[in-house]
């Protein structure tokens, strides 16, 4: 059975199953670890916001002191991400709360299928559950799907979701 998972999410209805096979798991072994990672892929003149940082609770949403502040201008590419990750934290916290079960809400940065990747390696977890994407051959021929991509670059077991 396995130890740690991680949950790629990005809020679609394919993550949220994704995100329910995973807490099925975990139901089944309560000393699994769950962490649930979104992907930010905005970039902020050389960084990118709010990435890498545990969401949750953690001060990056409630303390803006910590952290270089959020402007006013509700247009500025930081309150997009500020807003970006209160929504999907917010969104992940329900559906665990849901099932009352905890599990870790991270931000990672990049492309989502070599950050899913380097997360699991660096977590050394044993699986990554995505969501399929429900693309069409013709959207697969030109963009690709993260799921497909990352059955092949993961140092893990990848789940698809359906």
């Amino acid at each position: 059975m396995f130890q740690k998972m991680i949950v790629g999410y990005d809020g679609s209805e394919g993550s949220r199953a994704a995100l329910e096979k995973a807490i099925t798991i975990l139901q089944l072994n309560q000393n699994a670890k769950l962490l649930i990672a979104y992907v930010n892929e905005d970039v902020v003149g050389e960084e990118i916001a709010y990435s890498g940082q545990p969401l949750g609770s953690a001060p990056i949403l409630d303390d803006m002191t910590t952290i270089p502040p959020v402007p006013n201008d509700p247009e500025s590419p930081r309150h997009f991400a500020r807003d970006y990750a209160v929504q999907m934290s917010d969104s992940i916290q329900a559906q665990l709360d849901e099932h009352q079960v905890s599990g870790e809400i991270v931000a990672v940065d990049g492309h989502p299928t070599r950050a899913l990747a380097e997360l699991a390696e660096r977590e050394q977890a044993d699986a990554i559950i995505v969501g399929n994407s429900g693309k069409s051959s013709f959207q697969k021929f030109f963009v690709g799907s993260v799921s497909e991509k990352l059955v092949k670059e993961s140092p893990c077991s990848v789940i698809v979701v359906k």
